[in-house]
């Protein structure tokens, strides 16, 4: 078998946030927190949690804060070490001691295809991981999504893998979709995947299968972002690519296991704050007291 091994994860984190306006303005929202750690804490630790060792982000100008957090030696960190605070960051500074950090500044936002095929310089010649800024996937009792799709990686010969959700058939329109054909998805999976179709309605829809955001990528992807025409939005779509290279390429769907929260959304964004309280031991009672008396004296 040749080398499965996965070292490095493409991470886009270049879009504008325009949802959390005017919060984001000044801070990128990937460094919004969900409780006391930014929503990229959590999508690197998950990376790190599958082995990988280098994170290649995707950045634009306003977020070079985002290097600055996984910074050991920046000025925070050493002002709290030197007032004897630095249990305060610890956590940051072990996951960033785990991992080597490559930014790749793309210019001109122009599609999730576009993003990934900026890190080519990275990663050309390789098999690499993507994961999406903005969504988390919480697992305590197992492997990390992104190690769920390595894992399953790893068990094929060829082949690229993506992480798979299933949705209520009537929010089909809301993601990229499998398509089984009529092998379905049977069995413990993973399931190859014989089409991809972006935000069908649902009458349309060929699964509820989705696409949550975790990719293992095969190096010929590279290839076909590039011969991708633009697609929806005029710009290069990352589904439109995988389309082109599974003529020449199997594609496999696994199954995630785990909590799925989707932080690019306000809604979703606050719901994993409040599932994020709820699991935290110093305020887990207060915050469920707190949400039961809200939601009994709600009108």
């Amino acid at each position: 078998m040749t080398d499965r091994k996965i070292s490095k994860v493409v991470i886009p984190v270049a879009g504008l946030g325009s949802r959390f306006l005017p919060a984001t303005k000044a801070l990128p929202k990937e460094l919004l927190p969900i409780v006391d750690k930014p929503i990229i804490h959590h999508i690197v630790k998950e990376a790190v949690d599958a082995g990988i060792e280098t994170v290649v982000f995707i950045t634009s100008r306003p977020k070079i804060l985002i290097e600055d957090y996984f910074d050991p030696a920046d000025l925070t960190s050493h002002k709290l070490t030197e007032a004897g605070k630095h249990h305060l960051i610890e956590e940051t500074i072990e996951l960033s001691k785990k991992i080597d950090i490559v930014s790749v500044r793309q210019q001109h936002p122009e599609g999730l295809g576009h993003a990934v095929l900026m890190a080519e310089p990275v990663v050309s010649g390789q098999n690499f991981a993507v994961l999406l800024g903005d969504e988390i996937v919480r697992n305590n009792h197992g492997p990390s999504s992104v190690k769920q799709c390595v894992d399953a990686f790893q068990s094929k010969e060829r082949g690229s893998v993506i992480g798979v959700i299933e949705v209520p058939k009537e929010e089909t329109y809301l993601y990229g979709v499998c398509d089984f054909g009529n092998d379905g998805a049977k069995g413990p999976g993973p399931w190859e995947v014989k089409g991809f179709v972006e935000k069908p309605a649902p009458e349309d829809a060929p699964s509820n299968w989705a696409l949550p955001g975790r990719y293992v990528f095969e190096p010929g992807i590279l290839n076909a972002i590039r011969e991708t025409p633009r697609g929806k939005g005029n710009e290069i779509q990352l589904t439109d690519a995988m389309v082109r290279l599974l003529k020449t390429q199997p594609f496999f769907a696994q199954a995630i296991k785990g909590e799925r929260f989707d932080t690019g959304s306000k809604l979703g964004y606050i719901i994993a704050n409040v599932a994020y309280g709820l699991a935290d031991p110093e305020h887990q009672v207060a915050l469920r007291k707190a949400l039961l008396e809200m939601l009994k004296n709600e009108k």
